[in-house]
C-alpha cells in the first residue's frame, strides 16, 4: 500500500512539473476570478497543506519505529478518516472546502519560489512515505495541522490517502485554471 501511495506521489509530481514548466509567470498567477485561485495559488495551498501534515505525521513514523508498531497494508482509515478521504476524492469542483485560516496560499507570490516550496514539501512527503515504509499506519495517529482542527485526529494511512486526494483534486484545479476563458496567452 505504501510503494502505491509512493507511485502515486511520483505521478502528481511528473503532473505539477509538466503543469509548471509550460506556463509563464504571468500565466501562474494569473486568477480567474477575484474568489478564485490562480495556478500558484494551488500549488502554495499545497505546499502549505502538504508541509503541515508531514510535520504531523513524522514525530508518530518515529514514535511506531521506537515502539516497533509494525504492519502492512491494506490499512484501515477508520469511520473519520474514511469519511475525511472520500470527502478529498469528490471530483473537484462538486464540493467546495473552505481552507483553514493556516493553509491559504500567498497571492502573487513569486513562480520560482511558489515550485520550490511545493516540490520541497512533495520530496518532504515522499521521504515520510519511505519512513513509514513497515509500519502499522493505521495504529499511528496525528492531529490536524489545520488552524482550529486539532480535535480532528485520524490515523497516519488516513492523513496520507487524504493527502494524495488533496493534491490530485487541487492539481486538476490548476489544470482548470489554464483552460478558463480569458487565460492569457503565453
Amino acid at each position: 500500500m505504501v510503494s502505491d501511495w509512493e507511485a502515486e506521489l511520483v505521478r502528481i509530481r511528473q503532473e505539477s512539473e509538466w503543469l509548471a514548466e509550460r506556463l509563464s509567470d504571468e500565466q501562474f498567477t494569473w486568477r480567474p476570478g477575484p474568489e478564485r485561485w490562480s495556478v500558484g495559488e494551488c500549488f502554495d495551498h499545497l505546499a502549505i497543506a502538504t508541509g503541515l501534515m508531514v510535520t504531523k505525521a513524522r514525530p508518530e513514523v518515529e514514535r511506531g519505529r521506537r515502539a516497533g508498531v509494525t504492519g502492512a497494508g491494506p490499512f484501515r482509515y477508520g469511520m473519520i478518516g474514511g469519511w475525511f478521504v472520500s470527502m478529498m476524492e469528490k471530483p473537484p469542483g462538486k464540493r467546495r472546502m473552505p481552507s483553514p485560516g493556516n493553509f491559504v496560499p500567498a497571492s502573487g507570490a513569486p513562480r520560482a519560489q511558489v515550485l520550490r516550496k511545493y516540490f520541497a514539501a512533495l520530496d518532504d512527503f515522499a521521504g515520510a512515505l519511505k519512513d513509514s515504509q513497515g509500519l502499522a499506519l493505521d495504529k499511528l495517529k496525528a492531529a490536524s495541522s489545520a488552524k482550529g482542527g486539532a480535535w480532528l485526529r485520524l490515523n497516519l494511512a488516513a492523513w496520507y490517502a487524504a493527502t494524495l486526494a488533496h493534491l490530485r483534486r487541487h492539481l486538476a484545479q490548476a489544470k482548470r485554471v489554464t483552460e478558463t476563458e480569458g487565460f492569457p496567452a503565453r
